[in-house]
């Protein structure tokens, strides 16, 4: 597994893609300093709120990250080494979470660098603010990680099935909402029926909600949970089932 997971950090470091990833992030950061906006209630953004909503944000460049993700197990195919691998007897199932790992690590990082630095200009600007509630934020960021892996795990897990990098990340990005879009689906037939226990949107946690009442995380770790193991269970199946030639 450490073997796996070096490999895929030295296969980042020789990726364009990867880079590109970086360079995408870095905008996006300069876009969010451009336009650091006042807070709905208390008209200023403290240090420590700015750095939680970053860090909890970026939902944009997950959807980079997904495509980097698609288009390395991609070019695995295309390239021969998906064989070589399953050919020296390496674990599947260790090739498939070490992905998962090391792209998820490496996005949160990217984030967590992006949530310092704009957590450092807003203090500069309305101060650095308190932690009123600490355990909700920490929990928030724990759902916000089980959030990245469970994303990036969906764009593992139809890379696989797909061997194509676009139809890949469009899949991996689809399957999560599929409960929005039956529910789309069925208004639009006019039956109403509400699908909100298992939409990943309902139990995500906001920085602007944050209170002593930490009763909603355990649906929210339940959900995230769930779609994270079914994800990884497909893949497993997938990789267990396919004849790489």
């Amino acid at each position: 597994m450490k073997n796996l997971i070096r490999g895929h950090i030295y296969q980042l470091k020789k990726d364009n893609f990867f880079f590109g990833c970086l360079a995408f992030s870095l905008a996006f950061l300069f876009m969010s300093i451009r336009f650091l906006s006042p807070g709905p209630e208390t008209g200023v953004v403290p240090g420590t709120e700015s750095l939680f909503s970053t860090f909890m944000g970026g939902d944009i460049v997950l959807y980079a990250f997904m495509l980097l993700t698609t288009n390395m197990i991609a070019e695995a195919y295309r390239s021969g080494v998906m064989k070589n691998i399953i050919g020296r007897g390496i674990p599947k199932e260790q090739y498939y979470l070490s992905i998962v790992f090391v792209i998820s690590a490496a996005y949160l990082l990217e984030m967590l660098i992006s949530s310092i630095v704009m957590g450092g200009i807003a203090s500069s600007r309305f101060g650095m603010g308190t932690v009123l509630y600490p355990g909700y934020y920490a929990l928030s960021a724990a759902a916000r990680i089980l959030f990245v892996m469970a994303y990036i795990s969906f764009a593992v897990t139809m890379a696989i099935f797909t061997r194509n990098a676009i139809t890949g990340v469009i899949l991996g990005l689809v399957i999560p909402n599929i409960p929005q879009i039956v529910e789309m689906v069925l208004s639009f037939l006019k039956i109403h029926i509400s699908l909100d226990f298992l939409k990943i949107s309902t139990y995500m946690p906001s920085v602007y909600e944050a209170s002593n009442d930490l009763s909603s995380f355990l649906p929210c770790f339940i959900v995230l949970c769930g779609y994270f193991v079914v994800s990884v269970f497909i893949g497993f199946r997938l990789l267990r089932r396919q004849d790489v030639k």
